[in-house]
């Protein structure tokens, strides 16, 4: 276990997919909190809080913002595998790589690894996610989740149903009815059975993991007995 409490790079996976897009679009000779909070969909204070020093931290780029030749080589798929492993080398201890180094089988292992640097559980849950992006390092997912990003959105909404409007349903009451009126024929009377709809947004940030995705659905699917 680590032997003191230091905070390894809680990158969110889907910044670190869209950063890498763009940057393959267009490389930024230096990056700021601005460019950060616009290509990301989110406030400067946050960029230079939770994207910022990450960015620092892996080597793609400097403490003034300057993109580094690492960030060349990252935007290109064939080098992209070997880029994770540079980070990998220069970000984690030779302890963890030894420890946890099979992206299918070593996660609970990273993530008690993490626990032990002395963060809280969300942060481990940011460093495991970071990390496993890392050792898996296929560009082909980059693709994936930048498609995703671009058809939900930064903020994800499910509605899972539509507002309607109450109706009323009408029934013929015959002429010889106790219910007919002075000038006799049929008459038309409203039985009131509104319909319900229960319409649900659900806004989740885009930090968020897939595993706090996931906890925030079972749990609704609990409280409104979907199961």
């Amino acid at each position: 276990m680590a032997d003191k409490k230091i905070a390894y790079p809680m990158l969110p996976v889907p910044h670190w997919w869209k950063l890498r897009e763009k940057f393959r679009q267009s490389i930024p000779g230096v990056v700021t909190d601005t460019y950060l909070a616009s290509t990301l969909g989110m406030e400067k204070v946050s960029a230079r809080a939770n994207v910022l020093p990450y960015l620092i931290d892996v080597g793609l780029i400097d403490k003034d913002g300057k993109t580094l030749d690492l960030a060349k080589k990252w935007r290109d798929d064939a080098q992209y595998a070997q880029v994770c492993a540079q980070i990998i080398e220069h970000v984690y201890p030779e302890e963890l790589r030894s420890a946890a180094s099979d992206p299918k089988k070593d996660r609970d292992v990273a993530r008690r690894w993490f626990a032990g640097s002395g963060a809280g559980a969300v942060a481990v849950g940011r460093m495991l996610n970071f990390y496993f992006a890392l050792l898996e390092a296929d560009a082909s997912k980059g693709k994936e989740a930048v498609s995703q990003g671009s058809s939900t959105g930064i903020k994800k909404k499910s509605n899972l149903a539509k507002p309607k409007s109450a109706k009323r349903k009408f029934e013929t009451v015959p002429a010889n009815s106790n219910d007919t009126p002075p000038s006799g024929g049929t008459t038309t009377r409203a039985s009131s059975q509104p319909e319900i709809h229960i319409n649900i947004q659900v806004h989740i940030s885009s930090d968020a993991t897939p595993d706090q995705i996931n906890e925030i659905f079972r749990g609704m699917a609990e409280h409104l007995n979907m199961k």
